[in-house]
C-alpha cells in the first residue's frame, strides 16, 4: 500500500471519531459469517410478533458482546445467562403499555400563581377563546372543522396548481432525438402506449438505461398531441434532485425550456405555467395537492409514480390513497415505474394489470467484490499485520495439534483395559454439584502470560500425557495445579490449544470428563484447530463420551438464530485464500462503518491504471461525503498535490440544484471527474461519462422505535436490488467496473428489497397527513391498514395517542389548528409544535436552531482517546455559558461556527472544537428550508407584525426559550422527585444522564426539567431547564 501522509492519517482519525460520536465503545471484530447471522435473525426479530429471542450458548463472548451492542442499537434489552457451558444470551423487546400515563406533578410557587392572575386580570379571557377551549362534542367537529375557522388546508403549501387538461403541442427538433431514439424503450413506444389506454393499473419494470423515466411520458404528451386528446399528467420522484433534473432533460429533448409543456414543482420552488402539461414533482407535494380533496385529480389523465421500489413512507402513503382514488375517478391512469419492482405484491395489491418489461441500454459492467480489492490493492494495515502475526503463532498450533492426532491415530489398535482411576479425595462426593454453580466457574489465573514458567511447563505435560501416553496417573497432578494453584480449568496448551477437557474426550476419560465438567470446563471452547471437546470425542470414536457430551447441553435452549441460519451464510463458495482475505479484514475492522482508507487506496489504483472516465462513490450520508472531499482535496498527498487533475463535486438531497448541474457536465480533457453522492444517485439521475463505481454498500435509513419513541438514523446494508441499481450507473458510455466493498457472501444475504419505510419511519407525521386524506368518518388505523404493507397496529395507536397528547389531534382523532399547522412543517410534530411556540413567545431564531439540531443528530464529536474525550466534553461544557443545559451548547456551537463560516475558518473552527463540519451544515440546510416553509405559511411575513424582526423580540431571554423547548418536548419530560432527589419519568423507572451531557459532568443538585433527547438512546437524558 501506498504511504499516506501524516495529515491523510489524521483526517482518518477524525472521521472514526465522527462516526462513533454516538457511541465511543471498542470496535467488536467476529467472523463476517456469524455477523451476517446475527443481523438476519434480529431482522426477522424486529418485525415479527415475539417478544423474546435466545442465543445459543456456543457463541463466544466476543460474539455475545457484539449482539449486546446490537441490541442496545436496536432499543432492546439484552442479557446473558448462566455460567460457563450453560450461558446463553437473551434479547428482549421493551414492554409498551396502554394504561394511560399519570400526570407530572407540578406544583406552582406562589409567585408563579400570582403573576398568572394579574395577567389574567389585564387580559381576561374572550368568549371566543373560552369557546376555543371547550373540547368538541362529537366527531368531526373539531374546531378546525367550523365554518369560521380561519385556517384553509386547501392553502397547504407545496400543492400543485389546478390546471385544465389540454392537446400538447407538438414536440421540437432536438439535438438529443438521435439519443431519444437509440433508447431501448423507443421500439416499444406503439406497445406501452396502447396498454396504457387499455389499462387503470400499468407496472414498468425497466432496467436501468431503458429511457423509461424520461421516453415514457413523452410517448403519452406525442399519442394526445397526434390524436387531438388532451391530456395533464403528474410524474412523481422520491427526491428533490431527481425531479428538477428528469424535468429540465425531458424539457431539452423537446426542444423547449422548462415551464412551458414540461415542469417541476417541490418544495418551495416550481417552474410551471398555465400551458404546463407534465409536471414532475415529488411525492410530497403530491400528496399535499391530494389534500385539498379527490376533486384536485378530476382534471388529471395519467399519475407516473416512478421508483416505486425505494418504498419511502410518502410513496407508500401515496400508493394507498391512488387505490381508492381510482374507485372515483374512472378516467384515471396510474403506471407505476421502477427498475427493481417486487412484482407479487404489486399486482396482489392493485389486482391483475399488464407488466413490461424493457431492458437496458448499456455496455457490460464488471462487478468487483471486497475479497478481489482486497487483492487488487494490497490493502495493509498495522492491525492487519498484528492479526497475521497472531494467526501464523495460531497456524503452528494448529499444525503440532495435527501431528498429536495423527500419532495417536497411528498408534497400536489393539483393544486397551479402560481403567479409570477413582477420583482423587479431596474430590469425593462431588459428582453431585451442579455443573452451573460450581465454585470452579469463578475466574482464575488465565492465559499463559500470567502463570509462572513452572505452571505452564507442568500444565503443558499433564494435557500433552493425557492425550499422547494416555497416562491416566497424570490426573491427579492435573487436579491439583487446578485446585490449589489456582489454574483455570480452561487452561489451554500452550502448543496446541487443547484443554484438558478436550483431550480426555479424546481419549475417552469418563470419570474423568465429568470431574472437569463440575469443575466448570467449557464445552464450547475450540482448540487451535477449531475442535471443541466434542469434536474431539466424535473424531476418535469415543461414543460413551459423546453422549456424556450432549447430555451436558443446556436443555431448552430454543433461538431463533439456529445453526440453520449461520449454514446459509457459509462461505462454501470462496476460496481458501478469498476466505483468509475475508477474516483479516474482517478481524481487524468493523464493517458497520465505512471503511475510508480502502476507497482512498481503490481511488489511487483506478486513477493510476486507467486516464478516462469518472468515478462514482456511493456513500451514506454527508459526513462521509465531506470526510471523503476533505481527504481528496486536502489531506491525501496522492492527490492533493495534483488537484488540477481532479474535479470533485458532492450529491446529496439536501445540496442545491446548481452543484446538481455542475456534476452532470463532461470533465475537460485530462481531468478525471470524482462524484460522491448518497443514494440519491442509484435512480432518477444519471450521469453518462460514468465508468467505474464505488459501492459503500451502505445507506442511512430513519428508524423509529414504536416502544421507547426513539428516532434513530442509522447506517444499514443495502438490499439486493440497490446494489443492482448502483451496478447500473456504470457502463452508460463504454465498458464500466462496479467495485463492492462488501463480500460476495454478504450479496448472497442480502435482503431482496429494502424494509419499506412505513414499517420503520415514525409515524406521528404519517398520521397527520392521514387525516388529510382519509375520509373525515375514517380512523387513522383503518385507513393505514390498507397500504401495501400496512405498520402494526399498535405503532400507529402509539402514534395517535402522542397526538392526542401533544394536542394536535382530540379524543375524535380530528386534527385541531394546532394539528393542521404541525402537518404543513417538514419535521417531527413535537419539533414542529416548539417552532411554533417560538413564533407565538417571539423568540424564533434560537429555537429554530436547536430543533434542527435536535430532528438531524448531536454535531459535537466524541473521540475514543481518553484525553481527547474530557477535550471534547470541556468544550461542550464551555459553549452552555453556565447555564447546565445541553440545548445552550447546541445553540452557542452553531452561532459561534456561523461566524468563523463568514469569516472563512470553519474547518479549523470544528477541528478545534470538536465539531462536526457535515452536520453542521446539514443543520444550517435544515434551518435555512424550515424557515422558507414558515414564511410560505404565513408565519413570518415579509413586513410589518410577525416579521423576522418581530418574531425574534425575545430570542436573548433565556427564560423564554426555556419556555418553548418545555412546550415542544412534552411530554418527554423528566423532574426530580421530591422524595429521592432523584430523576424520574412516567415511562421509565430509572433514569439516568447519558455520559455527554453537560449535566453529568456538573454535580448540580438544582431542581430542573430535564428532556429527553431524541438523538441518543431511550434511556440517556439531556438538557436541563431550572426551574
Amino acid at each position: 500500500m501506498s504511504n499516506v501522509s501524516k495529515a491523510s492519517q489524521k483526517g482518518a482519525r477524525s472521521h472514526n471519531s465522527a462516526a462513533r460520536s454516538s457511541n465511543s465503545l471498542k470496535e467488536i471484530h467476529i467472523d463476517e459469517e456469524v455477523k451476517i447471522a446475527v443481523n438476519l435473525s434480529l431482522e426477522k426479530f424486529r418485525y415479527s410478533d415475539q417478544k423474546e429471542m435466545e442465543f445459543p450458548s456456543s457463541l463466544s463472548s466476543t460474539e455475545r458482546a457484539f449482539i449486546h451492542r446490537m441490541a442496545q442499537s436496536l432499543g432492546y434489552i439484552s442479557k446473558s445467562k448462566g455460567k460457563g457451558l450453560n450461558r446463553f444470551l437473551t434479547i428482549r423487546k421493551k414492554s409498551g403499555s396502554d394504561k394511560p400515563r399519570p400526570a407530572m406533578p407540578l406544583i406552582l410557587s406562589h409567585n408563579s400563581s400570582y403573576f398568572i392572575r394579574s395577567l389574567l386580570q389585564r387580559f381576561p379571557i374572550t368568549s371566543k377563546e373560552r369557546t376555543d377551549l371547550q373540547p368538541s362534542s362529537s366527531s368531526g367537529m373539531s374546531v378546525s372543522a367550523e365554518s369560521d375557522n380561519s385556517y384553509d388546508k386547501n392553502r397547504a403549501s407545496g400543492r400543485l396548481n389546478n390546471g385544465i387538461p389540454m392537446v400538447p403541442r407538438r414536440r421540437s427538433p432536438s439535438d438529443l432525438d438521435s439519443f431519444r431514439c437509440s433508447l431501448p424503450v423507443h421500439e416499444r413506444q406503439e406497445e406501452i402506449v396502447q396498454l396504457i389506454k387499455e389499462s387503470r393499473v400499468v407496472l414498468v419494470v425497466g432496467e436501468t438505461g431503458s429511457g423509461k423515466t424520461t421516453q415514457i411520458p413523452q410517448f403519452l404528451l406525442d399519442d394526445c398531441s397526434r390524436n387531438g386528446e388532451p391530456c395533464r399528467i403528474f410524474c412523481t420522484q422520491p427526491r428533490r434532485l431527481a425531479a428538477i433534473a428528469v424535468a429540465e432533460r425531458v424539457a431539452a429533448e423537446r426542444g423547449e425550456s422548462v415551464g412551458q409543456t414540461v415542469g417541476y414543482h417541490i418544495r418551495l420552488e416550481s417552474r410551471v405555467s398555465p400551458k404546463t402539461l407534465l409536471t414532475f414533482c415529488t411525492s410530497g407535494v403530491f400528496l399535499r395537492t391530494l389534500m385539498a380533496g379527490d376533486a384536485s385529480l378530476t382534471t388529471v389523465t395519467h399519475v407516473i409514480v416512478d421508483e416505486v421500489h425505494e418504498r419511502d413512507g410518502l410513496t407508500d402513503f401515496l400508493l394507498t390513497k391512488m387505490r381508492d382514488v381510482l374507485q372515483k375517478i374512472p378516467t384515471l391512469k396510474v403506471i407505476l415505474s421502477s427498475a427493481a419492482l417486487d412484482i407479487d405484491l404489486f399486482l396482489q395489491y392493485f389486482g391483475s394489470c399488464p407488466i413490461i418489461h424493457l431492458k437496458g441500454r448499456q455496455f457490460e459492467v464488471k462487478e468487483v467484490f471486497l475479497e478481489d480489492i482486497l487483492k487488487l490493492t494490497g490493502f495493509n494495515n498495522k492491525d492487519m499485520r498484528k492479526y497475521n502475526e497472531e494467526t501464523q503463532r495460531k497456524e503452528k498450533k494448529q499444525q503440532v495439534l495435527t501431528e498429536w492426532c495423527k500419532a495417536v491415530e497411528n498408534s497400536s489398535v489393539e483393544e486397551k483395559q479402560r481403567r479409570s482411576v477413582s477420583a482423587p479425595d479431596f474430590l469425593q462426593g462431588s459428582s453431585s454439584m451442579d455443573r452451573g454453580d460450581s465454585t470452579f466457574n469463578k475466574p482464575s489465573i488465565n492465559g499463559t502470560d500470567q502463570l509462572e514458567p513452572w505452571l505452564l511447563k507442568e500444565m503443558d505435560a499433564c494435557i500433552s500425557n493425557i492425550f499422547l501416553n494416555e497416562d491416566q496417573d497424570t490426573f491427579i497432578q492435573l487436579f491439583n495445579l487446578i485446585l490449589y494453584e489456582n489454574v483455570n480449568v480452561d487452561y489451554t496448551h500452550s502448543e496446541t490449544g487443547a484443554t484438558a477437557l478436550m483431550v480426555t474426550a479424546g481419549r475417552g476419560f469418563l470419570s474423568q470428563m465429568e470431574q472437569l465438567l463440575n469443575m466448570g470446563a467449557d464445552i464450547n471452547k475450540k482448540a487451535s484447530n477449531g475442535w471443541t471437546a466434542l469434536d474431539f470425542a466424535q473424531h476418535f470414536q469415543q461414543a460413551e463420551a459423546v453422549d456424556l457430551l450432549k447430555s451436558s447441553i443446556p436443555l431448552g435452549e430454543v433461538s431463533s438464530m439456529d445453526e440453520s441460519t449461520l449454514a446459509q451464510c457459509g462461505s462454501a463458495e470462496l476460496s481458501a485464500e478469498d476466505q483468509e482475505l475475508l477474516k483479516l479484514y474482517h478481524h481487524t475492522f468493523d464493517d458497520e462503518w465505512v471503511n475510508l482508507d480502502l476507497i482512498m487506496d481503490l481511488l489511487n489504483n483506478i486513477c493510476s491504471t486507467s486516464t478516462e472516465g469518472a468515478c462514482l462513490i456511493f456513500l451514506p450520508g454527508y459526513d462521509e461525503i465531506v470526510s471523503l472531499r476533505d481527504r481528496i482535496l486536502y489531506d491525501d498527498k496522492r492527490f492533493s498535490t495534483h488537484s488540477e487533475r481532479y474535479q470533485v463535486f458532492t450529491l446529496h438531497s439536501d445540496m442545491q440544484t446548481l452543484d446538481q448541474k455542475k456534476a452532470m457536465k463532461t470533465s475537460p480533457p485530462g481531468v478525471r471527474k470524482i462524484i460522491l453522492s448518497t443514494n440519491i444517485a442509484e435512480t432518477s439521475i444519471t450521469i453518462n461519462d460514468v465508468v467505474f463505481v464505488i459501492d459503500s454498500g451502505k445507506v442511512k435509513e430513519k428508524s423509529f422505535d414504536t416502544l421507547s419513541h426513539v428516532s434513530m438514523l442509522k447506517t444499514v446494508w443495502i438490499s439486493k436490488a440497490s446494489a443492482l441499481q448502483r451496478k447500473g450507473r456504470a457502463g452508460r458510455c463504454r465498458p464500466g467496473i462496479c467495485f463492492h466493498l462488501f463480500s460476495r457472501l454478504r450479496f448472497n444475504n442480502m435482503l431482496e428489497f429494502q424494509v419499506p419505510q412505513l414499517l420503520r419511519m415514525p409515524l406521528q407525521e404519517l398520521c397527520l397527513q392521514t387525516k388529510l386524506l382519509a375520509p373525515t368518518s375514517s380512523l387513522v388505523a383503518e385507513f393505514l391498514s390498507k397500504a401495501p404493507q400496512p405498520p402494526s397496529a399498535h405503532a400507529i395507536r402509539n402514534a395517535v395517542q402522542m397526538l392526542k397528547t401533544i394536542d394536535a389531534m382530540d379524543q375524535y382523532e380530528d386534527l385541531t389548528d394546532l394539528g393542521y399547522h404541525l402537518a404543513d412543517l417538514p419535521v417531527e410534530p413535537h419539533l414542529g409544535k416548539m417552532v411554533l411556540c417560538a413564533v407565538v413567545l417571539k423568540c424564533l431564531d434560537p429555537i429554530l436552531t436547536i430543533a434542527c439540531t435536535l430532528g438531524y443528530r448531536d454535531p459535537f464529536i466524541l473521540p475514543a482517546q481518553g484525553s481527547q474525550k474530557r477535550a471534547a466534553l470541556h468544550c461542550r461544557k464551555r459553549f452552555t455559558s453556565s447555564t447546565f443545559s445541553d440545548h445552550m451548547a447546541l445553540l452557542r456551537a452553531f452561532q459561534a461556527w456561523q461566524k468563523a463560516r463568514s469569516d472563512g475558518w470553519e474547518r479549523s473552527f470544528c477541528e478545534k472544537n470538536f465539531l462536526s463540519q457535515a452536520t453542521m451544515d446539514m443543520i444550517l440546510g435544515m434551518r435555512t428550508q424550515l424557515l422558507g416553509q414558515l414564511r410560505a405559511i404565513g408565519f413570518v411575513r415579509a413586513r410589518g407584525g410577525s416579521d423576522i424582526r418581530d418574531v425574534n423580540l425575545n430570542s436573548e431571554n433565556w427564560a423564554v426559550v426555556k419556555a418553548a423547548l418545555v412546550a415542544g418536548m412534552y411530554p418527554n419530560l423528566v423532574h426530580i422527585n421530591q422524595e429521592t432527589s432523584l430523576p424520574s419519568s412516567n415511562t421509565e423507572k430509572k433514569v439516568h444522564f447519558h455520559p455527554t451531557s453537560i449535566l453529568s459532568q456538573s454535580h448540580s443538585k438544582e431542581c430542573g426539567l430535564i428532556t429527553s433527547n431524541p438523538y441518543n438512546s431511550a434511556a440517556s437524558v439531556s438538557a436541563a431547564i431550572k426551574c
